[in-house]
């Protein structure tokens, strides 16, 4: 007994090293704090390797905070950042090359997590941090409930290799140069290889790209989940992954500054993955799922194009290069799945910016650009009064929106975009996160609401061929064969969609069972050869599972049967 309760104290006492949390000293600069706590063999005290933060403090840090042990930076409040008053902030005080700075530096054998906190690189001199966090040759980042605003080029930069990125629940805000280039802020940026990439409800705010690859490493696992992109300057889905999810997500002022017929290249797509990444030679080896993202430009700048920049021959950019189809061709695994396409949300309060972004526009793509870019920020959430810093939150825009078609749009039938906005809908989100993903990689097998190779049209869902309930014919694309596709999303909530297609006019008759076989839904009609798509609503059906028939008769005498099991999971 007596040596049970040694080896129990031990435990307790190393559990309470690991859990020892260090209160920050706003009136100290944050990176001599930590650097301080450096023992006499080099090492960092590993009772100290968690600092806290308090809502309403301001923590400066008057250089680079250099990472060689697992760090974590946290505020005491985990309340979404959006809906706190006066969350912790962290800046950088200007001092000699500051310009070129970055707040934290990940070293071999470093790693760092920050949590419910905001990071500024605006300096009360007027000049910005390049990078907020750069991994160099550390482990992991993780940032979750962290708003990282106004800095030049990178808030997360991975420069080095990494085990995994977490970013869930951030907003990334004004990530933009002061000068007329459309390339260099964005709110993360992976150059080394990373086994294991997650981006889940997070919201950008004007940023030049959304994000970066460098090299021609296919290296990374990545989800992109429930993302909200708002005023994206120009293409950025330059990422160079083995395995890919990217659905859900709001793409919202794509592009907006155009592209031009004489430079017509890397500018003008908004997915590099084919132009960039060596997938040629890594055919059965790469495996894709792109599907149900909005992809919305607000008309103004269209008609701006074609109206006071006529001379200029300035046009909307394009999805993907058509090097992409022979690459869905080869690759089983490579699918990009149907997108919406100018459904505008209709957002609570959008950021007021557009004015000064299409002054940007004119300046950059006119003839003769100014010697000044017009700054198209919206208000930064720190600014500076007298040298002080002064915290201006929550930011000028608002996010949730009412478009009825894409509050239920996602594979999960949740709204699309950061769920962040959508409190209740977010609960759903987490509580079935592992069905939801499972459902996602399965798209990259059995997915057929896809786009097909050549035909434009097949890529996009638009306001006139989008239903709520009913079903969804398209006599373009006639199927050399019948065929029954996995319902999607599933499992669902409450409603989820079947595909079908004839290869000749038939009678149809689509029923839904119950795990006792019994009975609850039957559609029988007369269709057309095409491939059609009903949107089964369960909304006064118990959770469980379900199975659902295609008996289809053609007119040549052919028949089909098949049968496939769904869950419905409210």
């Amino acid at each position: 007994m007596r040596k049970l309760f040694f080896i129990l104290m031990v435990s307790l006492c190393g559990l309470g090293v690991v859990m020892a949390q260090t209160a920050l000293d706003p009136n100290k600069y944050v990176n001599i704090q930590i650097a301080g706590d450096t023992l006499a063999n080099g090492t960092h005290d590993p009772a100290k390797r968690v600092y806290t933060a308090q809502p309403g403090q301001i923590y400066a840090f008057d250089g680079t905070l250099f990472v060689n042990f697992p760090l974590t930076i946290q505020g005491t409040n985990s309340t979404w950042l959006y809906n706190q008053t006066t969350p912790p902030v962290f800046l950088q005080a200007p001092g000699a090359g500051t310009t070129g700075r970055t707040m934290i530096n990940l070293r071999a054998g470093g790693s760092v997590t920050v949590k419910n906190v905001l990071f500024s690189g605006f300096m009360g001199d007027g000049t910005y941090l390049i990078q907020i966090i750069e991994n160099a040759a550390g482990d992991s980042v993780i940032a979750d409930n962290c708003v990282f605003t106004d800095h030049d080029s990178h808030a997360l930069k991975i420069t080095g290799a990494a085990k995994k990125v977490y970013v869930t629940n951030c907003l990334f805000i004004n990530g933009i140069r002061n000068r007329f280039n459309q390339s260099g802020g964005m709110p993360h940026r992976f150059d080394g290889a990373i086994p294991d990439i997650q981006l889940e409800n997070n919201t950008s705010v004007n940023m030049a790209r959304e994000f970066g690859n460098g090299g021609e490493k296919i290296t990374s696992n990545l989800i992109e989940n429930h993302y909200t992109y708002v005023n994206m300057q120009t293409t950025g889905h330059e990422n160079h992954w083995y395995s890919s999810l990217q659905a859900n997500s709001i793409f919202y002022n794509w592009c907006w500054t155009g592209r031009k017929t004489t430079t017509n290249g890397y500018e003008t797509y908004f997915t590099t993955f084919e132009t960039h990444a060596n997938v040629t030679n890594r055919l059965d080896s790469i495996s894709l799922y792109n599907g149900y993202n909005l992809f919305y430009l607000d008309p103004k700048f269209t008609n701006y194009w074609n109206t006071t920049m006529a001379s200029d021959s300035v046009y909307q950019c394009l999805l993907w290069n058509r090097d992409v189809d022979s690459t869905m061709r080869q690759d089983n695994n490579f699918k990009i799945g149907k997108n919406y396409w100018q459904f505008d949300p209709k957002f609570t309060a959008a950021p007021n910016n557009t004015d000064s972004m299409l002054a940007w526009v004119k300046g950059f793509r006119g003839k003769t650009q100014p010697t000044n870019a017009p700054n198209w920020r919206i208000t930064p959430p720190i600014t500076y009064v007298a040298g002080n810093p002064v915290l201006s939150w929550p930011p000028p825009f608002n996010l949730s929106y009412t478009n009825d078609t894409l509050l239920s749009a996602g594979t999960d039938r949740l709204p699309l975009g950061d769920l962040n906005w959508f409190p209740a809908k977010k609960a759903i989100y987490l509580a079935n996160r592992t069905q939801y993903i499972a459902a996602l990689r399965d798209s990259m097998l059995n997915a057929k609401y896809l786009y097909v190779p050549g035909d434009s049209a097949s890529a996009l869902i638009t306001s006139k061929n989008v239903i709520v309930v009913g079903v969804e014919s398209n006599s373009q694309n006639i199927p050399g064969q019948y065929y029954l596709s996995d319902n999607y999303p599933n499992p669902f909530n409450p409603s989820t969609t079947i595909e079908f297609g004839l290869p000749e006019q038939s009678n149809v008759t689509l029923a839904i069972f119950n795990i006792l076989g019994q009975k609850v839904f039957e559609l029988s009609s007369k269709y057309l050869s095409g491939s059609h798509s009903y949107r089964f609503d369960a909304s006064q059906l118990s959770n469980g599972v379900y199975f659902y028939t295609l008996k289809a008769a053609g007119v040549s005498g052919k028949n089909f049967f098949q049968s496939k099991k769904m869950m419905l999971l409210k």
